[in-house]
């Protein structure tokens, strides 16, 4: 590892840029120009984008312009290091920088397109301007109704007052005066009713139109809810597939080195043999070397190199073997060359994934180690997708290793030493032909209110910038939906928590 990182940032045997250019100074100095300016260039724009997003907070897609800011930086980087390559060649390290921006820019590319659909979808200023105007005349249509209404009011009692007076100075004719009182007594009620029929048709007419709003408000903040989860699952699934293919890529590229390595060991062991019994017969039939030579075997320590020579042969074919299994979890666990649904060995899924993990596994300084004990029962290949399966048994054991790790920090040494911490894995075939998997640990209980939410989207115990909430929804919609099975936890004080998953050996 120490001579890769030699390599890495050393020059070796290349020669500078410069050199293309047999040092022309006019021709170098075009270059130094264009690529400083470019630069500079590609520097400014992600300021400028940064200062737009600050300013407009009410972006819906904000993290786009970010991620060009990103992709613009890493631009700049390389015009850089194209300008270090001319003095020095360390063109390793320019060609991972290139490989970073060429990752950025694939990564900018695929989700433009995937974000292009919602953006599309979005309404436009002409749409929500043609809906203020129809709000604002419903308005101004409710206000002239109760204005007439209210002047009709008025013009009544004004009328009557009138006719009030008018049946008091004319008292001769009281009895045709009465008439038309109880004529206009009439017309009163008449009124009244017309105006109390109006505006019980204008209050229901109101109601009707707020009820109406309030569930296009509904099916709005649903479509909302339903279009972000769709994306959130999209975002997740993208990022489980990158993460395949990056696992397989890097299968593949470790497989072909590791196999000339191992191929060439076993030779080197011969040579390494023969070499050491030349010397040793060498010994046998020359014991008194000359003064340089006995001088020269001092200074090695030859006695040292005999004895610890075969041991470094037998630790690299160690290494290499570790090695190979390795690979072959990775390829286990990306599942990238295979047909997405196929009949699949569990137990390969679920070693692939602790030999991932094997990292978080092992001792970390100031933390116990955590031991994991797989009681395996007789199972036969089932039909499902092990990609997806793979996903869940990675969330739920990454899961449990966060929560012994929690529960490590808060215990003291001698608690950690008298309680192990232990993660269980069990499996077996139910009598309906249904396969059982129970994977547990001895952390702290999960308590009922965060068991009830514990598959919901975006819900996550772990602080900011830790845990999405996503890893246990997706995967209950993967145990429930893609393979018709079923998926829970229980927990209990004092006994830590187990996830219970049972999927049918057949898709129906």
């Amino acid at each position: 590892m120490q001579e890769m990182w030699k390599t890495f940032f050393t020059s070796g045997p290349f020669i500078p840029h410069g050199h293309c250019y047999l040092w022309h100074t006019p021709l170098v100095g075009l270059h130094i120009a264009s690529d400083s300016i470019i630069a500079l260039a590609y520097f400014s724009i992600p300021i400028t984008l940064v200062y737009f997003i600050s300013k407009r907070e009410d972006l819906p897609f904000d993290w786009i312009f970010a991620l060009f800011g990103a992709f613009i930086v890493a631009c700049g980087i390389t015009h850089i290091f194209e300008l270090w390559t001319l003095w020095h060649p360390n063109y390793w390290l320019s060609g991972t920088v290139k490989a970073i921006t060429a990752l950025i820019s694939l990564a900018t590319a695929i989700l433009l397109v995937d974000l292009m659909p919602q953006a599309l979808a979005l309404p436009s200023p002409a749409q929500l301007e043609s809906a203020n105007r129809l709000l604002e005349a419903e308005i101004v249509e409710r206000q002239l109704a109760e204005a007439a209404l209210k002047k009709a009011k008025e013009e009544l009692e004004i009328r009557v007052e009138e006719r009030t007076a008018e049946l008091k100075s004319q008292t001769q004719h009281l009895e045709f005066a009465n008439r038309l009182l109880a004529s206009e007594i009439v017309e009163r009620q008449l009124a009244e009713a017309a105006l109390k029929k109006a505006k019980e048709e204008l209050e229901i007419r109101v109601e009707e139109r707020t009820a109406e709003l309030k569930c296009q408000t509904q099916q709005l903040e649903q479509a909302l809810f339903e279009l972000k989860q769709a994306q959130s699952n999209l975002i997740h699934s993208e990022k489980m597939s990158s993460l395949g293919q990056l696992v397989a890529g890097v299968a593949h590229e470790i497989n072909n080195p590791i196999n000339f390595i191992y191929g060439n060991i076993t030779h080197t062991r011969q040579y390494a043999n023969s070499l050491l019994e030349l010397v040793n017969l060498y010994q046998e039939q020359y014991p008194n070397p000359i003064p340089i030579v006995q001088e020269k075997i001092e200074y090695i320590d030859l006695d040292f190199i005999i004895s610890d020579l075969p041991k470094i042969l037998i630790s690299m074919i160690n290494g290499a073997e570790r090695i190979f299994g390795i690979v072959k979890s990775l390829r286990i666990f990306s599942r990238h060359d295979e047909a997405e649904m196929k009949l699949a060995n569990i137990h390969e899924g679920i070693d692939s994934t602790l030999m991932i993990l094997q990292s978080r596994l092992n001792t970390n300084p100031g933390l116990a180690n955590i031991q994991v004990i797989k009681e395996y029962g007789e199972l036969p290949k089932i039909e499902c997708y092990p990609g997806q399966l793979n996903q869940v048994f990675m969330n739920i054991i990454a899961n449990a290793i966060d929560a012994l790790e929690d529960d490590s920090h808060s215990e003291s040494i001698a608690a950690n030493e008298a309680n192990p911490l232990i993660i269980k894995i069990s499996t077996k075939l139910l009598e309906s032909e249904v396969v059982e998997i129970r994977i547990s640990n001895n952390g702290p209980a999960i308590t009922e209110s965060v068991r009830n939410q514990l598959f919901n989207p975006f819900f996550t115990t772990k602080p900011v910038g830790k845990g999405t909430g996503l890893g246990l929804s997706i995967g209950y919609q993967i145990i429930t939906v893609r393979h018709q099975g079923e998926l829970q936890c229980i927990s209990a004080q004092g006994k830590g928590a187990e996830f219970i998953i049972k999927i049918p050996i057949n898709l129906q």
